[in-house]
């Protein structure tokens, strides 16, 4: 049935002829110009998305997908990290999910602060070698194309708003002349025909819509008077009517609501019964037969206690007793029968006894759970099982990271191996010079010995004599200083050793230190063609580990010359230290090489990071660098960078070094 006309005219009915006329002008302006912008818009809006977020998005998700793989398999989520934030920095893009075979997350990046536009999702799978390695998904958000459009609907707004305003202008001076004007004379004439004064007629000299109106109203006064006698006779005849239909339709609501709300509308299976000692059906919903699978003609008279609904008699009596005792169950579990040879299932009843014109009558409802049952025993195993699974993974997981832990301590001791060896191979290097020009020396003493026995027996000169003294001298300065210098080596290569395989405390000149570092890596030093400077004063003493801090300065000059110089010739390193206040020393280590890619600056202290692997980089250098001065030293370390014009490395140690068991 329809609303009523007086309800949904009603906001328009309060409007007045101009108003509405006005109105009217308007939206037929303003509608189609809307309409036709609204599809300009939303095609411009489509367009707009499909080029800059859905096409965007789709290359993002390809190239990230072919990124990633190598290092999902390679587990370096620096590397996926790197892709991720180059992706990022896109504004349109929401968010980064890279997740691993077993759909945990590897790599995460979300923008902060989107809360508006659309949202458009790409997922791709991640593959290695074709085999399946994790899956990747990329969010991007329309925001930035919404506020666009919404600035231009503004404009359009504004220009519209103007068109529509000189348009009201013109219309208003043309209605108030045409139609306002004769309207409010022929609302004078209706209002007298409202009151009853019927015998005052209506005219209008013009031939047009409102005279034929005009001529219309005063028919409709001759009419009037015509009708007025009928009305008392026709208001009295459909008072009689309406009080008869009243009374019809009261009856017809009682029984629908009885009959029909209670039962057939309900998608519940429901039963009404009579309070007594069989409890037989009075009647049942068509829901109630569909669950039972029983005819409502033959179900109708039966009691439960012998149609065989209830698989136990001890569930009906229960529920009965409760019923009785109570007046009303709720979602009461008891097994019930479908049908005579059918499956049985789980129910859940409720009810209430309720008293109707007199009669006690019992209301009960039967639900089906037996699947919700059966839902619920498989999630409890599912979970057991889930449990058991989580329980080995997480062991398989912390024996992994045993697993890694130990390899990297191994690693990090074959690299301090590693160093005491190239450290033991150039002092030997450095000893083969002076050793070897010892013994020549001595050869040659030994043959100018012999020589001069060989004299003194045939009978010896004085001017022979004074030949063999003199390059008897020569021969032992010489041997003097070629042993003296192994000796020099020997010393400084023992506090070296002493130092690298030890962390003994000592007060040492820190100069003296790193020129004994630096002697003992000339060898390998001068098989490059670049330089090692020390530029440090020779008036800074330090109470802290020379061993540690001989570890940390070794690796970072080589790490210089294995990075730095990379196609260049001649490379310098320079050392250098001044005091920074009263406890402290400032160490840099700079070289004038090619510097650091600003995107690796962030990881080089990393572990297992390098540019090298395979040719001479383990990736552990400068992260066992890190840990020294962190954790022997006491200090901190810092890398600044200039792109082609070198990198540094700053530390800043304490003059007497903090207590430590490493």
């Amino acid at each position: 049935m329809g609303r009523p006309p007086s309800l949904w005219l009603w906001p328009w009915s309060s409007l007045s002829l101009r108003q509405t006329l006005f109105l009217g002008a308007g939206l037929g302006i303003l509608l189609p110009a809307l309409v036709l912008t609204y599809f300009q818009m939303a095609n411009r809006f489509e367009n707009e998305v499909n080029l800059r977020v859905r096409a965007p998005m789709l290359q993002y998700a390809e190239v990230l997908s072919r990124g990633v793989a190598v290092a999902i398999w390679n587990l370096d989520r620096g590397v996926a990290t790197e892709l991720v934030e180059a992706v990022m920095r896109n504004p349109d893009v929401v968010s980064v999910t890279v997740t691993d075979e077993y759909q945990e997350v590897f790599v995460r990046r979300q923008a902060p602060g989107v809360t508006e536009g659309d949202i458009l999702r790409e997922e791709r799978d991640v593959s290695y070698n074709g085999v399946h390695v994790g899956r990747i998904a990329v969010e991007m958000s329309s925001a930035r194309i919404q506020r666009e459009l919404r600035s231009d609907w503004v404009k359009l707004a504004a220009a519209l708003a103007a068109q529509v305003g000189v348009s009201f202008v013109f219309i208003w001076l043309l209605f108030d002349r045409r139609m306002v004007r004769p309207l409010r004379e022929l609302q004078a004439g209706a209002l007298r025909l409202a009151r009853g004064e019927l015998d005052q007629p209506l005219r209008w000299h013009r031939r047009d819509e409102i005279g034929s109106l005009a001529g219309g109203l005063d028919k409709m006064r001759l009419d009037l008077g015509a009708l007025l006698a009928d009305r008392d006779q026709k208001n009295a005849d459909l008072q009689h009517e309406l009080t008869e239909r009243r009374r019809t339709e009261e009856a017809l609501g009682f029984s629908q609501a009885k009959f029909a709300a209670i039962f057939n509308a309900s998608p519940v299976a429901m039963t009404v019964s009579r309070m007594g000692e069989d409890f037989p059906l009075l009647d049942v919903n068509t829901a109630w037969c569909r669950l039972f699978a029983w005819e409502r003609g033959v179900a109708l008279g039966t009691s439960g206690e012998n149609n065989g609904m209830w698989r136990s008699q001890a569930d009906r009596s229960s529920v009965l007793g409760t019923l009785e005792q109570c007046g009303e169950i709720f979602l009461q579990p008891v097994w019930m029968q479908r049908g005579p040879q059918q499956a049985g299932f789980l129910c859940e009843i409720s009810g209430k006894v309720i008293t109707l014109g007199g009669e006690s009558l019992l209301i009960l409802a039967y639900v089906d759970i037996t699947a919700k049952h059966q839902y619920e025993e498989d999630i409890l195993a599912l979970n057991t099982g889930l449990e058991r699974r989580v329980g080995e993974r997480t062991q398989e997981l912390s024996d992994a990271l045993e697993r890694l832990t130990a390899a990297q301590s191994e690693l990090v001791r074959a690299e301090k191996m590693s160093a005491l060896g190239s450290l033991v191979a150039g002092i030997a290097h450095e000893l083969n010079t002076p050793i070897g020009n010892s013994l020549t020396v001595a050869s040659t003493l030994q043959d100018q010995s012999k020589a001069f026995a060989s004299e003194m027996a045939r009978g010896l000169t004085r001017s022979r004599l004074e030949e063999f003294v003199a390059s008897t001298q020569e021969g032992a300065g010489i041997l003097m200083r070629g042993l003296r210098h192994a000796a020099d080596l020997v010393a400084s290569f023992k506090q070296v050793a002493v130092d690298q395989t030890s962390v003994n405390r000592r007060r040492f000149n820190l100069r003296e230190m790193v020129e004994e570092i630096l002697l003992t890596l000339g060898p390998g030093i001068r098989k490059t063609t670049h330089t090692v400077e020390c530029a440090i004063p020779e008036f800074i003493s330090m109470d802290s580990y020379p061993g540690p801090l001989g570890q940390v300065l070794t690796n970072l000059i080589n790490n210089a010359l294995l990075h730095a110089f990379e196609g260049r010739q001649h490379g310098r390193v320079t050392i250098s230290a001044v005091l920074q206040g009263p406890d402290q020393v400032f160490l840099a280590v700079q070289d004038d090489g090619l510097g650091i890619p600003e995107a690796h600056l962030n990881r080089v202290f990393d572990p297992f990071f390098t540019t090298k692997l395979g040719k001479g980089g383990s990736g552990l250098g400068l992260n066992i660098v890190y840990n020294l001065v962190q954790d022997a030293l006491g200090g901190s370390i810092h890398v600044a960078n200039t792109p082609g014009l070198g990198a540094c490395f700053t530390l800043l140690l304490p003059m007497d070094a903090p207590v430590t068991d490493a």
